[in-house]
């Protein structure tokens, strides 16, 4: 009986010094995806001593609310947010420079190269893919194959679309060929800035500090435009809309091509199975192919305690495997890695590799100014695209976004 008794109070000893020992890190997320970074915090939890516990914060607030725990001491361990904010955090000092660890991965060439890109600053890596996802079209087979087009054929450049379009629109009967989201700043980074990119051009420089606003692939991309919008082949929603009715105007039977994102498979297969679609990469005015690099990085706050960044990246370590890349893929569309085709999609939609295949030619505005450039209603990008697609002065709006870009970049630029 004594052995017994001391065999387990040498037990209890190993146990609470275990407990002792273990480190609970603290994960910020956005909301949009906090069930799936939630899911894989409970696998790691399962099977690992130390703990990571993640916190939900909503969208529009994890950028102040970040910056705000950064300024006045109090940041969490480590952060999940849109991979679009990584250069201004890594810029404002905030992040832990994590190059060592990212270079030294055996997955580190199967890291989306526009993530990696994003967290990159002075040369120093500053996050990892958590959730991506990228921006494709969708293209309804019915109303191809009723307007006489292949349906087995997607649109090669963005003037077939615009040719096609108008094919669809001749239908009649309020059937659109084209749907995009005009009025919005974050739709239209991630739908219209494609078309340049697969065209070899940008609205701004590598390093993001100067305007590239007027080029050859801008106006002929804004001419396919403005020709669909006067032939009426585009959606009368796409003008004035916020995005919250185009998977629905597409799912009506009534919309051509739908410009959208890669949970798009997932979502029509669930919600709408009579609709008869497939995808394709977003094309370049004339030819090739692009997609908007989108979703979450996941950083580690400056500053963190050793133990602490440790677990955190061990975390990342976890995540990274076949079996939660699987689970990833399951809940949110995409894997974070490029390299698990086969495991990540063996039991779902083949029509999800278009994503897949796309995200390593993928893009996303490398930007200390992301919000007032792109995102505000009343910014710079989103005035170009109603004034030179739906107004009368292509010339002048595209002067004006040029000086509006610059004066903002002169302003914000690090």
């Amino acid at each position: 009986m004594l052995k017994i008794k001391l065999a387990l109070a040498a037990l209890s000893l190993v146990a609470s010094t275990t407990l002792a020992n273990a480190t609970d890190v603290t994960l910020w997320v956005r909301t949009s995806s906090g069930a799936v970074l939630q899911g894989l915090a409970d696998h790691y939890n399962a099977s690992h001593s130390d703990k990571i516990v993640v916190t939900q914060i909503t969208a529009e607030q994890m950028v102040p609310k970040l910056g705000a725990a950064i300024a006045g001491g109090a940041a969490p361990d480590g952060a999940v947010l849109d991979l679009i904010y990584l250069p201004t955090f890594a810029a404002a000092d905030g992040l832990e420079d994590i190059t060592e660890f990212v270079k030294s991965r055996p997955y580190a060439s199967a890291m989306s190269p526009s993530h990696i890109r994003l967290a990159t600053y002075e040369d120093k890596i500053y996050g990892v893919p958590a959730l991506p996802d990228a921006s494709i079209i969708a293209y309804n087979t019915d109303l191809f194959e009723k307007a006489g087009l292949d349906p087995n054929k997607a649109p090669a450049s963005l003037e077939e679309i615009a040719a096609d379009a108008k094919k669809i629109a001749a239908l009649g009967n309020e059937t659109y060929g084209f749907y995009f989201v005009a009025n919005s700043g974050s739709w239209l980074i991630y739908d219209f800035l494609p078309h340049l990119w697969a065209a070899g051009a940008d609205i701004l420089t590598e390093d993001g500090r100067t305007a590239t606003v007027d080029t050859p692939a801008l106006r002929e991309t804004i001419a396919a435009y403005r020709d669909m919008w006067k032939a009426g082949a585009i959606h009368p929603t796409s003008r004035s809309g916020n995005g919250n009715n185009a998977v629905e105007a597409f799912a009506s039977g009534k919309v051509g091509v739908l410009m959208t994102g890669s949970y798009i498979v997932n979502l029509l297969t669930s919600k709408y199975p009579d609709v008869k679609f497939a995808v394709a990469p977003i094309p370049g005015p004339k030819g090739g192919a692009s997609s908007f690099a989108g979703g979450d990085t996941l950083a580690v706050m400056k500053g963190i305690d050793e133990e602490k960044k440790k677990v955190l990246l061990d975390f990342v370590d976890f995540y990274m495997t076949p079996e939660q890349q699987v689970y990833i893929t399951k809940e949110s569309g995409m894997p974070s890695r490029t390299d698990l085709a086969g495991d990540a999609y063996a039991s779902f939609d083949k029509r999800n590799l278009v994503s897949y295949d796309i995200l390593s030619k993928a893009r996303t505005p490398y930007t200390f100014s992301s919000d007032e450039l792109f995102v505000s209603r009343t910014g710079p990008f989103v005035n170009l695209i109603q004034g030179a697609i739906f107004g009368e002065d292509v010339d002048g709006s595209i002067k004006t976004a040029q000086d509006a870009f610059t004066k903002v970049l002169e302003r914000t630029n690090p």
